[in-house]
């Protein structure tokens, strides 16, 4: 399987299971108001979903945006894994999500509307979407690396430096 095909399936994989998480921890009231209730807001603001999509509707649809950002992102993963070979998955995965999460969530979502600034967030808010993104990001490594490993190119052989020459040879 390609990296980037194992990739987009450990990211939709990832966004189901970090989906679930969010979902459990704003039930539980540990979570604060996740990027989905945010993301539904957006859509609702920009195109008018509840108006033609209904709230169900507007959920549904975050969703289906959310999924394929997460196979958008996993692709991205897969793509680049060759490059961090010599990372194990978890570390790759981690570092992966702590990187989209400073250029998406960080970066452009504030941009769009999505999101407050950055600095606007309180400090809890921001350490839960980086906590969530680095979990999207092992999740994704792990399913990844396990449908696509990295195959590490073989280690040139040394060249013998010394030349036993026969003496019969003149």
């Amino acid at each position: 399987m390609r990296n980037t095909t194992a990739g987009a399936i450990g990211g939709v994989v990832a966004g189901m299971i970090v989906s679930g998480v969010m979902a459990v921890g704003r039930d539980a009231g540990v979570l604060h108001r996740t990027l989905a209730d945010q993301a539904s807001d957006w859509l609702d603001r920009r195109f008018g979903a509840r108006e033609w999509a209904g709230e169900d509707g507007t959920q549904v649809l975050e969703q289906g945006v959310h999924f394929a950002a997460s196979a958008a992102f996993g692709a991205v993963y897969g793509a680049t894994r060759p490059l961090t070979q010599s990372v194990p998955p978890v570390a790759a995965g981690a570092l992966f999500g702590a990187g989209l999460y400073a250029v998406a969530i960080a970066g452009v979502a504030p941009r769009i509307g999505l999101t407050p600034d950055h600095d606007d967030e309180a400090e809890t808010v921001a350490l839960q979407r980086l906590g969530l993104h680095v979990l999207f990001g092992v999740i994704t490594a792990l399913v990844a690396d396990a449908l696509a490993p990295i195959r590490r190119a073989p280690k040139a052989k040394a060249a013998s430096v010394v030349k036993i020459v026969d003496p019969r040879q003149g």
